[in-house]
């Protein structure tokens, strides 16, 4: 069976999407989202999850340096734990996000991304693909 995920870079303004399934280990598509209010990012991945057949999300960690977590690790466990309430049958995972950063610069670069939302889908993109290359 193909497994569907959804990348999350999550942010407190704006977040970042990917879509990608375990046959190709690839994200196929990537997007960013800005809210106001959580409820709506809420709605938003459910939203996703329902369309797409979403069987995992990852979310993006930004871990300290030494591995510790920080105070944005914390509200991205407390956000996804709300998710998991309200889809059930999605897995949760978590993925260290931090050199994604410099995967992205070299991205950037490479094939001209300039645009900051694109940098937030691009960054779930990387997160997802991460994720992928470890755990399946």
């Amino acid at each position: 069976m193909t497994v569907k995920l959804l990348g999350v870079d999550f942010g407190t303004k704006n977040v970042g999407f990917a879509l990608g399934n375990s046959l190709t280990k690839a994200s196929v598509n990537f997007f960013s989202f800005s809210y106001k209010e959580k409820a709506q990012l809420s709605q938003k991945i459910i939203d996703i999850c329902e369309e797409w057949e979403v069987n995992k999300i990852v979310f993006g960690m930004p871990f300290n340096s030494d591995g510790s977590k920080n105070k944005m690790c914390r509200q991205i466990e407390k956000f996804s734990k709300k998710i998991a309430s309200q889809i059930e049958e999605v897995d949760i995972f978590f993925q260290d996000e931090n050199f994604t950063s410099t995967e992205y610069k070299i991205e950037q670069r490479n094939n001209n991304i300039s645009s900051l939302n694109e940098s937030h889908g691009y960054a779930a993109k990387l997160i997802l693909e991460s994720f992928m290359r470890e755990q399946l």
